[in-house]
């Protein structure tokens, strides 16, 4: 299965009219007249699940400034900062909803934030400033991203400090968090993903891994000729099923797993923080 990379991923969730909904609860202190400043910082790594050392990882940051009163989740979505998953032990099947331009998204901006950087494990990583693409005079300015994908400046398991020098628009902010661990373990039908190549379409499908923290989730995206299924479920559970009702017909598909921990953070000038991890493993399989 071939991983898009965090700003391609990014690019192609705004670009091709992708809404998405991540936000966490606003602080109204810091929601002037002038408007609400949220921080999202991503930190993603990916592996074939056959070959786990093939590791790749990114960091991808955006500072949004949101007029008062606007729509966090909408505006989040817009600017490709959002993640639109089903509640834990809920799947949906089909195509995400369009993205769309609300009422009061009239002045949406990704702010300037100076020099960010991300340190964990003894790296740090200083991230490039990109322009965001123009698909709507409602949304304007840039995003940071790692320079290349390499894994080990991004470790699992580690504490992570996500630092932005500040701008003319946003102070000098700080965030932390800690990692998770990588998945382990993971079987499908019983069966290991790595080495899994049939899977049957007449039962629920079984997923299985080494149960995570509470709070975090693991969902579970099935790609079939571009018709995905999302499945999420708790990972202390350890365990979940994607119901015959969502799985694709018989053919190929991409299966990934992914093991994901959000962690709010606040600073100032910023409303909402959230330093997110998704760590995930993948694999081809044929549904019969």
């Amino acid at each position: 299965m071939q991983v898009l990379s965090s700003f391609g991923r990014w690019a192609a969730l705004t670009l091709g009219g992708v809404a998405a909904a991540c936000s966490v609860e606003v602080d109204p202190e810091h929601g002037t007249a002038a408007g609400t400043t949220r921080a999202v910082v991503a930190i993603t790594r990916s592996a074939p699940a056959a070959t786990p050392d093939d590791a790749r990882a990114e960091a991808f940051a955006g500072f949004l400034r949101t007029p008062a009163g606007a729509d966090a989740k909408s505006a989040l979505g817009l600017a490709g900062l959002g993640l639109d998953l089903p509640a834990a032990g809920d799947c949906r099947r089909g195509a995400r909803s369009d993205v769309r331009v609300y009422p009061g998204l009239t002045a949406v901006e990704l702010l300037d934030a100076g020099e960010v950087t991300v340190a964990a494990g003894g790296s740090v990583t200083t991230l490039a400033p990109r322009a965001f693409p123009t698909i709507t005079d409602s949304i304007s300015g840039v995003v940071y991203t790692t320079r290349d994908r390499a894994a080990a400046p991004l470790p699992a398991a580690s504490a992570y400090t996500v630092a932005a020098s500040g701008g003319s628009s946003l102070e000098a902010l700080s965030g932390y968090g800690q990692a998770p661990t990588l998945l382990d373990s993971v079987e499908l039908g019983g069966e290991p993903l790595g080495s899994v190549e049939l899977l049957s379409t007449h039962h629920d499908l079984s997923v299985a891994w080494a149960a995570g923290s509470p709070g975090d989730r693991v969902y579970v995206e099935i790609d079939a000729a571009g018709e995905p299924t999302l499945c999420t479920f708790a990972d202390d559970a350890g365990h979940g099923a994607v119901p015959l009702s969502v799985l694709p017909a018989a053919g190929a598909a991409a299966v990934t797993v992914h093991r994901l921990r959000e962690a709010a953070f606040a600073d100032a000038g910023v409303a909402e923080g959230a330093l997110r991890f998704d760590f995930e493993l993948s694999a081809s399989v044929t549904f019969e």
